[in-house]
C-alpha cells in the first residue's frame, strides 16, 4: 500500500469528482464517492477542488492553478489530480436544437482544449508538482441523449445535426480523451485510465446514472479500483 506521508494531494476535477449521482431526479453526493473511498482506504484527505459543471477551459480561466502554484507548501510533496474534459467536449444543446443546420462546437473547441491542457501541465510541472491525469469516464450516448439532450430541446432537432447517429456523442468525447492521452504522455504525466477501466467491462452503462454521465455507486467502485491498480504500479 503507497505510504502517502507528508503528501498533499489536489483534486481538479468536475461533477464526477466530486461525487455527484442523479438518478433520484436531482443532484446528491453519493456517500461512498471515488474520493472518498481513496480517503478512508489510504488514510489520507484530498483537497478536493471538484465541482459541478467544471471545466478545464474554466479553471484556466478563472487562475485556479495560478493560485494553487502560489500556495504551494513546498515542505510537503504536492500531487495534482486533474479529472476533467466531460464538459469542455459537451455543447450549448439549446442552441444546437434551435439551429441543427448550422456548425457548432464544443464548449471547448478540441484544438484550445489540447493548448490549455498543456500550458496547465506546463504550469505544474515546473512548480515542481507530480501530475496525474484521469481520462475521460466514457459517456452513455442513448441515455445521454434521451434524458439530458431530450430535457433541454427538441433532441429529433440535434439528431439532425448528428446526420442521424447519436453514438457520434461518444465519438466526439473520445476525441477529447485522445487529446489527453497526447498531452499527457508528452509532457511525461502520470495517467489513470478511467475510461479503460469502464470500457473492458462490455456493460459499463451498468455502472452508470440513468443520465448516462454520471457513475452510479458501483461506477465509483470502479474508479476506486482503478486508482488502486494505478497504485500498484506507479
Amino acid at each position: 500500500m503507497k505510504n502517502f506521508e507528508n503528501f498533499k494531494i489536489t483534486l481538479f476535477g468536475d461533477s464526477i469528482g466530486r461525487g455527484i449521482v442523479t438518478d433520484n431526479g436531482k443532484l446528491e453526493l453519493i456517500k461512498d464517492s471515488a474520493v472518498g473511498l481513496f480517503e478512508s482506504g489510504y488514510g489520507i484527505k484530498i483537497d478536493n477542488r471538484s465541482a459541478y459543471g467544471q471545466s478545464l477551459k474554466k479553471i484556466y480561466q478563472r487562475g485556479l492553478i495560478d493560485r494553487y502554484i502560489q500556495t504551494l507548501d513546498l515542505s510537503q510533496k504536492n500531487v495534482a489530480v486533474l479529472e476533467l474534459g466531460g464538459n469542455d467536449a459537451d455543447f450549448d444543446w439549446k442552441t444546437v436544437g434551435l439551429h441543427p443546420e448550422m456548425e457548432h462546437d464544443a464548449n471547448t473547441p478540441v484544438k484550445e482544449f489540447a493548448r490549455i491542457y498543456g500550458e496547465i501541465l506546463q504550469k505544474l510541472k515546473r512548480a515542481n508538482v507530480e501530475v496525474i491525469v484521469c481520462t475521460i469516464v466514457p459517456i452513455d450516448s442513448k441515455r445521454f441523449f434521451n434524458r439530458v439532450i431530450g430535457g433541454l430541446t427538441d433532441k429529433s432537432r440535434v439528431l439532425d445535426f448528428f446526420n442521424g447517429d447519436f453514438n457520434t456523442i461518444h465519438r466526439h468525447q473520445e476525441m477529447f480523451n485522445n487529446e489527453i492521452l497526447k498531452v499527457a504522455y508528452g509532457y511525461g504525466a502520470k495517467v489513470i485510465d478511467l475510461r479503460q477501466k469502464f470500457l473492458s467491462t462490455n456493460t459499463f452503462e451498468s455502472f452508470m446514472c440513468q443520465d448516462g454521465i454520471h457513475p452510479n455507486g458501483d461506477g465509483h467502485a470502479q474508479i476506486f479500483s482503478a486508482v488502486n491498480e494505478f497504485l500498484a504500479t506507479a
